[in-house]
């Protein structure tokens, strides 16, 4: 009797845990690409293209809007950002996609941040020290990286 107790609790232990996992979309692998695009063209104050190459659900931030918000950026120079490690984790409802500017050494680095509430079109964006963003991906159920940051490991930065 205890065993078949035991297979029905492991049974609907499981079930639960695939009807949380199915309320979490996956990610797509052309919104890294998209993230890490944006973050170079804002280097390079080619702020008018940025929304161009992110696909977003509703309107489009403006280029004015997109120079208000590279302004928030100290680490952002003329094209040397790197474009390998990058990061989505699932808080609250929605996707989170970090690029840090440089390699994440430290807590410090800033990083681009966008927001998907479906894994295939952003609907927001932010900025976020790596701090930040550590902390969210820690606290997450759902992290998938597009490129893992591993301490030791060169990351190409281009200029």
């Amino acid at each position: 009797m205890k065993k078949i107790a035991s297979v029905v609790l492991l049974m609907a232990l499981l079930v639960s845990a695939c009807a949380c996992a199915e309320g979490v979309p996956s990610i797509s692998n052309d919104l890294f690409s998209a993230a890490k695009e944006a973050l170079s063209l804002l280097s390079y104050g080619e702020y008018a293209r940025v929304s161009e190459v992110l696909p977003f659900s509703g309107g489009a931030p403006s280029a004015d809007e997109w120079q208000k918000f590279a302004e928030s950026f100290s680490q952002l120079d003329s094209g040397t950002v790197q474009r390998e490690v990058s990061v989505a984790y699932w808080q609250g409802s929605c996707w989170y996609l970090a690029v840090p500017v440089t390699e994440p050494k430290t807590d410090s680095v800033e990083a681009l941040v966008l927001r998907s509430d479906d894994g295939s079109t952003f609907s927001g964006y932010k900025y976020a020290t790596w701090g930040e963003v550590k902390g969210g991906y820690q606290s997450s159920d759902y992290v998938t990286w597009n490129e893992e940051y591993v301490a030791g490991t060169p990351v190409i930065i281009a200029d």
